[in-house]
């Protein structure tokens, strides 16, 4: 699915498309372009695209449209920043670039060749082993390692802090007061007159020492606070579930797309294996007169376009692995190779509204607004309660005296009553603003309930249709094998020329990218709906 949010600031648009930029959303990133077309002027048009994953040919195209137009393009990353890129700079991706690769790699293999003749070859690398993860410790090891995990660990120990801060509130506090003083009285200016000499006080010292205690007996505001502080932290915890689902999500995501290109560079392989096989066959028939250099001709081209499909399948592997590498914080010269095999997957069985009712109940997202609620209406009361009258207990025990004189216990009770009578609207701003709050967060949860619903609705459809894609895909596999089998007995017995074979291998190889394409996407449906449902770790990390 594809989340289209715009921005407008300044008389400037941005569209924030978040998923796949493929399928019908593409007719919907041109729908909302539509609609906001006539409002701003390409030129202040910017689509930011750093959360996109997926971006078919015709979402390529449609970007490439926009940005001819005058729109800008943003984005990152391993697979969306180098398209972003190649349409910026108006070239194409895939065949064009990896074809100038393979020949500049042709041309530094054969330089090497050539100054190998004058001087020492140096010591080949020692291999680095490689690191085989299956799907669930990749999960684990990113769990354990990412830093927005880690951050979000910090965080919830900040609102630990916060919230024992605001309980240390509510507590007696206790003090020890140590005074010295050396004091000469002025008796003229404490009567208003000149005073005999006589009666004047001569210099003396005096001290005290003892011990303060204070506690708030009846003190609204200090309570609702600490419950604040309380439902913070509970904001912060279902922060850290919705920041290590996200992270679930895009270690599937990843994961599923090296074993998408795994399966693609062993298929490619294989078609490899097979025209060279059908190279030598079309070689051996010319030289026995049953064949013609016109057949071996294309048996060689046929070679040379799956050698081609391979080195582009093992970039693609190579790009997985390393963003594979980057989501599970591990140093970037590690080797990481999927060990799980793409395959269907036990679809689940849920009505709609099992599945709608289950993401309303486990989704961190909602849980995280019902914790930030709570802490607005703690906020909110504790906002009223500061018109509420106060009741303050302190009491002092110590000892006094003066210096030549013996000391003396004394002490002090205070029992204490305040009350606000003004206080400059500073109250009615702290409630109006926790009110707005709630009044966000309801409009935020109502916008949130309906994404869910739709995510559901998506991730059902699209499974639904992959799993019949996948059986299609099989029986296609099945199908394009046979005939290619056929083919290849005619061409042995000089019944008919290569240009079947030919066909039959292209059948074949697009029958077998349909299905590898269909078990992917069966598993990302499988994976979008259990993220729907707010069971993506639980279900894959268990």
């Amino acid at each position: 699915m594809l989340r289209i949010t715009p921005k407008e600031q300044d008389a400037k648009l941005t569209l924030s498309l978040e998923g796949k930029l493929a399928g019908p959303w593409v007719a919907e990133l041109a729908k909302a372009w539509s609609e906001w077309q006539g409002r701003v002027q390409p030129r202040d048009a910017v689509i930011d695209l750093r959360l996109v994953s997926f971006v078919d040919e015709a979402g390529r195209e449609l970007l490439a449209q926009l940005h001819g137009e005058g729109c800008a393009l943003l984005g990152s990353g391993c697979y969306v920043g180098p398209l972003v890129d190649s349409i910026i700079q108006g070239r194409e991706t895939g065949a064009a670039p990896l074809r100038w690769c393979w020949m500049a790699a042709l041309g530094l293999a054969a330089a090497g060749v050539v100054a190998a003749a004058g001087e020492t070859p140096a010591p080949a690398p020692v291999p680095v082993p490689a690191l085989s993860l299956t799907l669930n410790q990749a999960l684990r090891t990113a769990l354990d390692q990412n830093p927005e995990i880690h951050r979000s660990l910090l965080a919830i120990a900040q609102s630990q802090e916060n919230r024992r801060e605001a309980a240390s509130s509510l507590m007696p506090s206790l003090e020890a007061d140590a005074t010295g003083q050396r004091t000469r009285p002025n008796l003229d200016v404490a009567f208003g007159s000149p005073v005999p000499a006589y009666l004047n006080i001569p210099v003396y010292n005096w001290g005290f020492v003892g011990i303060e205690a204070s506690v708030p007996l009846f003190d609204l505001s200090l309570w609702n606070r600490w419950k604040a502080a309380k439902s913070g932290e509970q904001t912060a915890q279902t922060k850290a579930r919705e920041v290590r689902e996200q992270i679930t999500a895009l270690v599937v995501g990843q994961y599923l797309r090296a074993q998408r290109a795994t399966e693609a560079v062993k298929a490619a392989q294989s078609r490899v294996d097979l025209a060279q096989a059908l190279e030598q066959l079309a070689e051996d028939q010319q030289k026995n007169g049953l064949g013609t250099r016109l057949d071996t001709l294309r048996a060689q081209v046929q070679l040379r376009n799956d050698e081609q499909t391979l080195i582009q399948a093992g970039t693609q592997l190579q790009t997985a692995r390393f963003g594979l590498v980057r989501l599970l914080n591990l140093d970037p010269a590690t080797r990481v190779e999927v060990a799980d095999s793409l395959a269907a997957p036990i679809l689940p069985q849920f009505t709609f509204q099992e599945a709608y009712q289950t993401g309303l109940n486990q989704r961190p997202e909602l849980a995280s607004l019902d914790a930030r609620e709570q802490t607005q209406l703690n906020l909110k009361d504790a906002a009223r309660s500061l018109r509420i009258p106060t009741v303050v207990a302190s009491a002092t025990y110590g000892s006094t005296g003066l210096e030549s004189s013996t000391w003396t216990s004394t002490y002090t009770i205070n029992l204490g009553v305040r009350v606000p009578l003004f206080t400059a609207g500073r109250i009615s701003a702290q409630t109006a603003r926790a009110q707005e709050e709630l009044s966000s967060i309801q409009e935020e949860r109502r916008g949130l309930k309906a994404q869910v619903g739709q995510e559901i609705q998506v991730a059902q459809a699209e499974l639904g249709a992959e799993h019949n894609e996948v059986e299609v895909a099989s029986q296609a596999v099945d199908l394009a094998s046979e005939a290619l089998q056929q083919a290849r007995h005619r061409f042995e017995a000089g019944v008919s020329n290569n240009i079947e074979v030919i066909q039959a291998q292209d059948e074949l190889a697009r029958a077998t990218d349909n299905k590898i394409n269909a078990l992917y996407r069966l598993n990302q449906s499988r994976a979008d709906l259990a993220r729907a449902m707010g069971q993506l770790e639980p279900l894959f990390a268990r």
